[in-house]
């Protein structure tokens, strides 16, 4: 069935009505199943939730309309909940081709691809970035005869040297996922139509956030969110979004989505909403944490390294400044690197008591994981990037995302769980 949006308001009004005569002739489970619609004549300050599988149309014609895409007809293809919020996002990102919900972060960057990538294809990608990423190219890229190629992202001549006549998409993220190498978008963006040729561009914004960087300002061409992060902000829901700059991108992966069937429950479309609203409150308490945690921890002397794009001993630091919406507004996350290795970032993260350890990231309250033992191990980096050199996710690194808290109790937390290293 298909369906597509005319507007993110609906109400299902069938034309043919029982009158109150002939209500009371009903029986007792036909009046208990019976369609009840509330359609107020003051619109209520926040939008409701559409919990609706299926939409009724006005008459045979509407119907008809709404099985051509036009109009809302099966909550599996959209949803007004689910599109309302996609449009707050996509004004946030400055997507003039509109944007999608998706069911998980993952949802959106895989169906992406099935959506853009056929057999015969080439990729480019950074050689670390999220560990689902990895293995979509290393397990699922094959299967559907698809080649990748993967780069240091932090180097816009490795993206040009791998591009072949059968490229297709230039992939990376704003900030790497977990050791924060930045990619020059706008590098990025002009290489991608260098040639005499465009070459689809899509970027994984997660870690910035559309508060602090919009990709597609440098001319990128689809920008992806795990909505569960700083977007949904407040660890309660699971939700991705691509957002894209051309309408046509959007009408091409609507129809993959339709078929996988992973579109965002209303329910969680809701709760995304209600944050997205806060966004600009959350995120400058999130940047301005994550600096002050950065700071602490690079004059910290059972630190080896701090990795944030903010710090000026970042490598890539004017890179990340030229990527940034406002100043000194980067992202809320940081990785460092303690001496002592895997033992060290073993006591460390069972030390923390106002800090949370946890994976995920973007939520009110802080958190840290260690991501060679939860979420990128090592050998499997190496080997899905090919390396011969040590791994880059160090056995003592520590990725931390920066929460709401007061920033006091984040450094006192810090310190007495560093004592105990």
């Amino acid at each position: 069935m298909a369906s597509a949006r005319t507007s993110s308001s609906c109400h299902c009004r069938s034309t043919a009505r029982e009158t109150e005569d002939e209500r009371d002739a009903l029986q007792f489970g036909t009046k208990a199943t019976s369609r009840r619609n509330a359609s107020p004549d003051q619109p209520p300050l926040v939008a409701p939730v559409y919990a609706t599988s299926v939409f009724c149309p006005r008459d045979f014609e509407d119907a008809a309309s709404t099985a051509k895409g036009v109009g809302y007809l099966y909550s599996r293809c959209e949803n007004p909940t689910t599109n309302l919020a996609a449009d707050a996002i996509a004004e946030l990102e400055g997507a003039a081709g509109g944007a999608l919900l998706f069911a998980s972060g993952m949802c959106a960057i895989s169906t992406a691809f099935m959506t853009f990538l056929k057999k015969g294809d080439h990729v480019v990608a950074p050689d670390m970035c999220y560990s689902a990423c990895l293995s979509f190219f290393n397990e699922m890229c094959p299967r559907i005869g698809v080649d990748v190629t993967l780069v240091n992202q932090c180097d816009i001549d490795t993206y040009r040297k791998a591009i072949r006549p059968n490229t297709v998409l230039l992939y990376g993220e704003t900030f790497a996922n977990p050791t924060l190498d930045v990619l020059d978008l706008e590098a990025l963006g002009k290489l991608s139509d260098e040639g005499g040729r465009h070459i689809r561009t899509m970027i994984d914004n997660t870690f910035a956030s559309p508060y602090c960087v919009q990709p597609i300002r440098f001319g990128i061409d689809v920008s992806l969110h795990s909505c569960t992060k700083y977007l949904g902000g407040h660890s309660d829901l699971t939700a991705g979004c691509a957002c894209f700059r051309l309408p046509s991108d959007k009408q091409e992966m609507l129809q993959i989505r339709k078929m996988f069937g992973g579109i965002t429950s209303p329910q969680e479309a809701f709760l995304l909403h209600r944050s997205v609203k806060t966004l600009h409150v959350r995120m400058p308490q999130h940047c301005s944490n994550a600096m002050a945690v950065a700071r602490f921890l690079e004059s910290h002397d059972k630190v080896v390294q701090v990795f944030y794009p903010g710090l000026p001993s970042h490598p890539q630091h004017l890179v990340a400044k030229s990527n940034a919406v406002r100043e000194d507004a980067y992202t809320g996350m940081l990785a460092f690197v303690l001496k002592g290795g895997f033992e060290a970032a073993k006591t460390f993260v069972l030390a923390v008591k106002v800090i949370t350890f946890a994976v995920s990231l973007g939520g009110v309250e802080s958190l840290v994981e260690h991501p060679a033992s939860m979420t990128h191990d090592p050998a499997a980096v190496s080997l899905i990037a090919g390396s011969q050199g040590p791994s880059p996710v160090a056995d003592g690194l520590i990725r931390f995302s920066a929460g709401m808290e007061d920033i006091k109790d984040l450094i006192d937390d810090l310190t007495q769980a560093l004592c105990t290293v």
